[in-house]
């Protein structure tokens, strides 16, 4: 059974499971290897995706999938039309978003399942190290194999990154309560940005129902200093002016994960290996979401590895359709993060900055879209360096 699959696809996530759906559906010979022992599990991520209309306008060059678009309910947790974004003073601007708030468990396994109906064999509790052209496989299941593309969509410490050569990029760390009996707004996914809580990053509250949500912080560790995570989350959640909506609330789980923040590595191919997801930065620098866009890379990576497969030499097509269809939207968002750097290391810049925007120019910025937000952003950080 080993030495039959043409493309083999580490890491059963939203890049992964789709690639190897896209590569099994175009008739290539797919396996497609976890490492967790159930997929979706534990959760690692906050699960906000915004609705397909609104996806539409963040990759307006992409092709969306079907699971971007259409999500079956028993998959989505509670919907939100508004996101609220808070300075350091408490002051907030907020814009309309229609957004979905998945269950990641449910998701990632509806994503797998449909990778395997579509006829790739799926490998959990297997770990795939990559070495010569092969993988050898430890785990659940054992041996050896030698397809002929590797996706790595194996996460921030992807294996297949480190066997293409790539250095360790910058990530943000991330940790988040679900907590239940707090008192908060439904309708609103919000964003606070606070250097006392959430240094080089933000914190966030987004809502799961009516008294219910996923409350966590995103930070950066060059920022850290001395400070650890959990104390920075608790003083979130119980000393933040946030903490009125929060602290009486109860915690049902406790996640944590890692999220890239720097872009792209310097490749995402290198000769039969490609990456998609998370090990391909494939995120947004300005918000940290990555389903949309790990989706998309997914799409692309089973198609040309597909192609691949039928003989066709496709896989140096790779990194121009990612570039195609959403680098430009990746590439500013990064330059978005650099530039309000500055800003994140004191309140009083970060209050000035969002004082000098309005809600549509931080909602373009949250897409990272028009270039004379850009400018705005390069301004006012320039500005005001200390």
């Amino acid at each position: 059974m080993l030495d039959n699959f043409q493309v083999a696809v580490i890491g059963a996530g939203p890049a992964g499971s789709t690639a190897a759906e896209t590569a099994a559906a175009l008739g290539a010979r797919v396996v497609l290897i976890e490492r967790k022992s159930e997929i979706g599990t534990p959760v690692q991520c906050g699960g906000f995706l915004p609705e397909a209309r609104e996806l539409a306008s963040l990759m307006p060059h992409a092709r969306l999938p079907e699971t971007l678009q259409d999500i079956p309910e028993r998959c989505i947790l509670h919907r939100t039309r508004l996101q609220r974004i808070f300075s350091p003073s408490g002051k907030s601007k907020e814009f309309p978003v229609a957004g979905r708030v998945v269950d990641r468990r449910a998701f990632d396994r509806w994503l797998a399942m449909r990778a395997a109906r579509a006829g790739a064999t799926v490998l959990p509790a297997t770990r795939a190290n990559p070495g010569g052209g092969s993988l050898q496989l430890q785990g659940h299941f054992s041996g050896s194999i030698k397809p002929q593309v590797i996706i790595g969509a194996d996460g921030p410490n992807s294996v297949v990154s480190k066997a293409m050569g790539n250095r360790g990029g910058e990530w943000g760390v991330c940790l988040e309560y679900e907590m239940v009996d707090v008192d908060i707004d439904p309708d609103a996914a919000e964003m606070y940005f606070t250097a006392r809580y959430a240094p080089g990053g933000y914190a966030w509250i987004i809502p799961l129902g009516w008294n219910s949500a996923n409350v966590g912080i995103g930070v950066r560790p060059s920022y850290l200093g001395k400070q650890k995570l959990p104390d920075l989350l608790e003083g979130f959640v119980q000393e933040h002016p946030a903490s009125a909506k929060l602290s009486r609330g109860e915690v049902l789980a406790v996640m944590r994960g890692l999220v890239p923040a720097g872009g792209s590595p310097q490749a995402i191919q290198k000769e039969d290996m490609l990456l998609a997801g998370d090990a391909a930065g494939h995120v947004m620098a300005t918000s940290g979401g990555g389903i949309p866009l790990a989706i998309v890379a997914g799409r692309i990576a089973g198609e040309v590895a597909a192609k691949h497969a039928k003989g066709n030499d496709a896989l140096q097509e790779y990194p121009s359709r990612i570039r195609e269809e959403f680098g430009r939207e990746l590439t500013r968002s990064v330059q978005i993060r650099k530039m309000v750097d500055v800003a994140m290391k004191s309140d009083r810049l970060m209050d000035t900055l969002l004082a000098a925007l309005s809600a549509d120019q931080m909602k373009s910025i949250m897409r990272a879209q028009i270039p004379a937000a850009l400018g705005l952003v390069r301004e006012l950080s320039d500005d005001r360096q200390p």
